[in-house]
């Protein structure tokens, strides 16, 4: 691993983009749990071993949607609390988990003091975030000494069945420029890169490995159910002109069907799980 890595973000303005993306995780707050949470949930048991928690410990769960981490830390002994930019993720994980305290804040500027934990976990959201190597830097300075930091990401297209097949219809499809400026959403999917960031915010003892999660689509339409999975692609396909929307809808559905099951689909997206150590 190279002692220092290059920025992961440009200088662009994301602005537009971090304001679209609270209000599509905010409109998808009460769909969470039968959409994205299907995937995310299948990472939290290897998340939550390689944080290596015993009870007692204090963990914060940033990005923590509805909740679901937070409150199994909570379960395994821990005294852990959750933190999303979003306002509804915020209130359903209340009201989901009234035992485990959730607060509305941001990943680039945690409300915690320094060493405030023993455990940090962010589960498939720094690639939100509009600069990621402040988020990472955030991630170092709130655990203790000896504090570990876990983190997950998608696998990048080219090794992922999902992201390689939608991405090339919309490629070929849809105009891209009609989308605001986004970080790009895979950086963090090279773990060479990935590692370094993690290193350069003061992370050591670096582990990486990799998980074969599953989307699982309930339903008969595929692009549908994807449309309230995430933020990202449906706000490329909501700038779409109507007759490109329907010509994605129609493409993505015929190229989703060899993963018909008899509930709806299963498909391949692997995800990659980071974990590091803040120096004692």
């Amino acid at each position: 691993m190279p002692e220092t890595a290059p920025p992961l973000q440009s200088t662009m303005d994301f602005s537009s983009f971090k304001d679209a993306e609270r209000t599509g995780w905010n409109t998808r707050a009460g769909l969470y749990e039968s959409h994205t949470a299907l995937a995310t949930l299948q990472i939290a048991p290897a998340m939550l071993d390689a944080l290596r928690l015993r009870p007692g410990m204090r963990l914060l769960d940033v990005a923590c949607g509805t909740g679901n981490v937070a409150a199994a830390t909570s379960a395994l002994g821990c005294r852990a609390c959750g933190i999303d930019f979003a306002p509804a993720m915020i209130a359903q994980a209340k009201a989901r988990f009234p035992g485990t305290g959730f607060y509305e804040g941001d990943a680039e500027a945690l409300p915690f003091e320094d060493a405030s934990f023993e455990a940090v976990s962010n589960n498939m959201g720094l690639f939100h975030v509009t600069d990621t190597a402040r988020a990472m830097s955030e991630a170092c300075r709130v655990p203790v000494s000896g504090g570990r930091f876990s983190f997950s990401q998608w696998a990048a297209p080219r090794e992922s069945d999902l992201y390689r097949i939608l991405f090339s219809i919309i490629a070929k499809t849809a105009d891209m420029s009609r989308a605001d400026p986004a970080p790009d959403a895979y950086a963090l999917s090279d773990p060479e890169a990935a590692q370094g960031l993690m290193f350069n915010a003061g992370f050591e003892a670096i582990e990486f490995r990799r998980l074969n999660t599953v989307l699982l689509a309930n339903g008969r339409d595929f692009f549908d159910f994807f449309l309230s999975f995430g933020v990202r692609v449906p706000l490329i396909v909501q700038a779409q002109d109507p007759d490109v929307q329907d010509q994605l809808q129609q493409e993505i559905n015929a190229a989703m069907q060899p993963y018909r099951t008899t509930q709806g689909y299963e498909v391949p997206m692997p995800s990659l799980l980071f974990t590091g150590q803040k120096p004692c």
